[in-house]
């Protein structure tokens, strides 16, 4: 309960992976990928601190420091992000228009523990939505890749951003009156 009040299930997380997505189509419709890759990896780089300040402006506590949940939540995230990052640079460097699809499927791992840690299914529908989504993407429409996958991974999390104060506050109530049933027993 204290984790979906304070950290607002990382909906500044969210706001910021939409905004990076974003980004990522703007600059695959502008530069040809061997130019627009390096803009790519340079954003990867902005997605916390946005994040951050994402999370402040809505009143979330960005770390929820204190809490066991939340700090695992932060533990995992930055376990993905550090064991993925090699295979991010090996694209960057080797193969540069898997790029945008190793992108899509690793930095939604750690949404699995999510689910778990605020007791919703919303965090692993959108990855599991998501990495199938890229995944087929990327065999079927080659030609499309560059501005698909970062249209339908920025589609998926403005979908959770929109979803998120509502599945949270039903959530929520659904806890409360929980508690109070088993209070009153």
């Amino acid at each position: 309960m204290e984790l979906a009040q304070i950290s607002q299930w990382n909906i500044g997380y969210f706001i910021s992976g939409f905004i990076f997505w974003s980004f990522v189509t703007v600059i695959g419709l502008l530069f040809p990928v061997t130019i627009a890759r390096i803009w790519w990896l340079v954003g990867t780089f902005l997605i916390f601190p946005v994040a951050v300040g994402a999370s402040r402006l809505l009143g979330a506590d960005p770390f929820s420091k204190g809490n066991a949940f939340g700090e695992l939540v932060g533990y995992t995230h930055m376990s993905v992000i550090g064991l993925t990052f090699p295979l991010v640079l090996v694209a960057f460097f080797f193969f540069p228009e898997a790029l945008l699809l190793v992108m899509a499927i690793a930095y939604c791992v750690d949404f699995y523990v999510m689910t778990w840690a605020f007791g919703t299914r919303i965090f692993g529908l959108h990855a599991a939505f998501r990495t199938v989504a890229v995944t087929v993407i990327w065999f079927a429409f080659p030609e499309w890749r560059v501005l698909l996958i970062p249209i339908v991974v920025a589609v998926a999390y403005l979908v959770t951003i929109v979803a998120i104060p509502t599945l949270r506050r039903r959530w929520l109530k659904l806890q409360g009156d929980a508690t109070d049933v088993v209070s009153a027993a």
